[in-house]
């Protein structure tokens, strides 16, 4: 059974005495410098001074579910280190661990780093299911399709499901459980609308609501991550508690608010929200703040939206016993925006900050209502003008529960330009470090909701909790490349099709990858496995199967961060033709696939990816430098992304190959065993 925190005990042990000074004394501000000569990562951190802390090094892969042992410890007045046990094209994620002892009492601050030298790119992302309230199918339907094709055109398969607001959480969710059995990489969902708002929980004085208001905030929280756990495990059988103020929260047997707490098992998909539901404060229309909101979507996908990377925050609690909510800001952002990009404002001050200067991101805490947090302001004042802060995180009490008139926690949403999410960081803390090298939020805010406290720390009250939620689109990452134009595909009778367009308008774009689909949110299969330079707008297709064809092209840039390097692709622009082939390339039924195998090295799994243009039978196996083939599999791929991992932690270290059989045809990458 989990163990249950009281509220105001200190999470780590130790710190309530020694550590009363800053919440940024709480973290490690880690960022990385990368160098190609010599080949290097080199990890840099802000030294603490309030004790004199030993540093631990943890390094790991991305999908790793473990750290192993520290591969490095280093003494109080080091703030650095470099490892050379790297190579381009992959990426590591790193854990410094410190700790020491001031006063008799244990001091520990965490920090997290996913840095590469050239992170390859990531061309096809899986599913994403786009889940719409019919309230907004004709109102809304240019901006509904506009963000549908930025989705495709950032590498997403899309699956769409319209639902009347009648629609319960049980039919949603067979929907999505029938979508996620039937195809091998659903990933996400947005959630455009007010769907069904799932509820679960039993809180009471046993197990303290998240904001720990006992008993006005027992009973059931809204709850979107039971969209996510696809597995069985939910119930509405045992909880029977009307103690709460609102009986929104109420929760008794057979009402359809689920008895959860915690998650009943991992959540699989990233979930995000956008509902603009109930928030008469802001004087206008649910359509004309979704209008607003998809828009702006849309316009900071294409990089057309002025905004600095750097972060702002207020601080109203202090450590609290320990908790130092406020780590959720300095932790984070040193990795994506640098150790000194943080500006700390005063007390109701954050708000106006934000609509007079550009952020892209924000975190405020402090005590709250539904709609307001202390030291932030009301949702009243996020109406007043834009908020720009793209990428929000508040956290108070009550405002978790967001389904509420006038919500504070929905609120930076309704505003105009620019902000797009908004999370509460504090119990349970939150883990954005991935989207330095092009990860989008939905990756962090699932790792955030699975994570037990263990592999991410601390992992704060409330971990794996129901209530963990992602307000915005979860396909949103940090960094945009503004897109190719005139786009135009000339079919060439029995010779496919020649494609032309216009460079993009960023002058770092270094060159372009060409992908084609049999429709429109289908899989895009990359037509060019080398890029093509930056000088070249043109690219002739030759080979295929006569019919439609949807044609994308995406620019690339190798995007630099505090965290390093990645190769960055922009949204991909399309255009469609009937195009026909030779009786040759007719005739070859064989489907092309591409071979992805990360991270490289590895130590204990790698992650394979096959990418198919049609459904294909493959062996698949590691190979020996001396041709020892090992762990075979025989696997049925799906067209599209095929994911697999693979346990290597018992092979020695050396060079092997993940080889892909297929036809007549194989695909074959090398590797490295740590």
């Amino acid at each position: 059974m989990k163990r249950i925190y009281l509220l105001f005990i200190a999470l780590l042990s130790g710190f309530v005495a020694a550590r009363a000074q800053s919440t940024e004394d709480y973290t490690v501000e880690v960022s990385a410098t990368v160098s190609e000569s010599p080949v290097q990562i080199t990890l840099n951190w802000k030294l603490l001074t309030v004790d004199a802390p030993t540093y631990q090094i943890f390094k790991k892969s991305a999908t790793a579910t473990a750290w192993g042992s520290a591969i490095a410890t280093l003494p109080s007045t080091v703030g650095s280190f470099i490892d050379t046990n790297v190579i381009i094209d992959s990426a590591y994620e790193y854990f410094i661990y410190a700790s020491g002892v001031v006063s008799g009492s244990s001091l520990i601050s965490t920090g997290y780093c996913y840095a590469g030298i050239r992170r390859p790119a990531i061309h096809n992302r899986g599913i994403m299911l786009v889940l719409v309230d019919s309230t907004f199918l004709d109102s809304c339907s240019a901006g509904i399709n506009t963000v549908m094709q930025d989705l495709s055109g950032d590498g997403w398969q899309l699956i769409r499901h319209d639902f009347g607001r009648t629609a319960t959480d049980v039919t949603i969710k067979a929907a999505i459980t029938a979508d996620y059995t039937a195809h091998a990489n659903v990933n996400a969902a947005l959630i455009l609308g007010h769907l069904a708002v799932p509820y679960s929980g039993g809180f009471d004085n046993v197990s303290n609501p998240p904001d720990g208001h006992v008993p006005q905030h027992d009973g059931a929280w809204p709850a979107d991550i039971y969209y996510s756990c696809i597995t069985t495990g939910w119930t509405d059988v045992s909880v029977n508690n009307s103690l709460a103020s609102f009986s929104a929260n109420w929760n008794i047997p057979g009402d359809g608010k689920w008895d959860q707490i915690y998650i009943p098992t991992p959540a699989k998909i990233q979930i995000g929200r956008v509902d603009f539901y109930n928030m008469p404060a802001f004087g206008t229309t649910e359509v004309t703040m979704m209008n607003s909101y998809l828009n702006r979507d849309h316009i900071y996908k294409m990089d057309s939206l002025y905004m600095r990377h750097r972060a702002v925050l207020h601080d109203d609690f202090g450590a609290f016993s320990g908790e130092a909510f406020a780590a959720n800001a300095w932790r984070n952002f040193a990795p994506l925006l640098t150790k000194d990009s943080t500006t700390v404002v005063p007390a109701n001050t954050i708000i106006t900050t934000l609509q007079g200067a550009t952020y892209q991101w924000a975190y405020g805490c402090g005590g709250g209502s539904f709609t307001s947090a202390g030291g932030i302001g009301n949702t009243s004042d996020w109406a007043t003008g834009p908020v720009n802060g793209i990428f929000n995180m508040f956290f108070g009490s009550y405002f978790a529960d967001w389904n509420v008139q006038n919500s504070f926690l929905r609120a930076p949403l309704c505003a105009s330009t620019p902000a797009l999410t908004n999370c509460w960081a504090g119990r349970p803390n939150w883990f954005f470090h991935h989207m330095a090298l092009g990860y989008n939020i939905g990756f962090s805010a699932l790792l955030s909701q699975n994570n037990g406290g263990s592999l991410y720390q601390p992992g704060g009250y409330g971990n794996q909790f129901i209530h963990v939620a992602l307000m915005g689109d979860p396909s949103l990452r940090t960094d945009y490349v503004q897109p190719v134009s005139n786009l135009t595909v000339t079919p060439v009778l029995h010779d496919g099709a020649n494609l032309n367009w216009t460079a993009s308008a960023d002058t770092n774009v270094i060159g372009y990858y060409v992908y084609r689909a049999d429709s429109a949110y289908g899989y895009f299969a990359r037509l060019n496995t080398t890029m093509l330079p930056a000088t070249t707008l043109t690219f002739h297709d030759t080979t295929g199967h006569f019919g439609l064809k949807y044609y994308m092209v995406r620019p690339v840039k190798l995007q630099a961060t505090p965290s390093g390097r990645y190769y960055n692709l922009g949204i991909g622009v399309t255009d469609t033709a009937y195009v026909t082939y030779s009786v040759l390339s007719v005739a070859s039924n064989t489907p092309s696939v591409q071979l992805n195998v990360f991270p490289n090295p590895a130590s204990n799994y790698i992650d394979v990816t096959i990418n198919t243009g049609q459904a294909v039978n493959a062996n698949i196996y590691i190979t020996t430098i001396t041709g020892e083939r090992l762990l075979p599999v025989v696997k049925e791929l799906n067209q599209g992304s095929n994911e697999y991992r693979l346990n290597i932690g018992s092979l020695s270290p050396g060079i092997y190959s993940v080889v892909v059989e297929y036809g007549d045809k194989k695909e074959v990458k090398k590797w490295i065993k740590m």
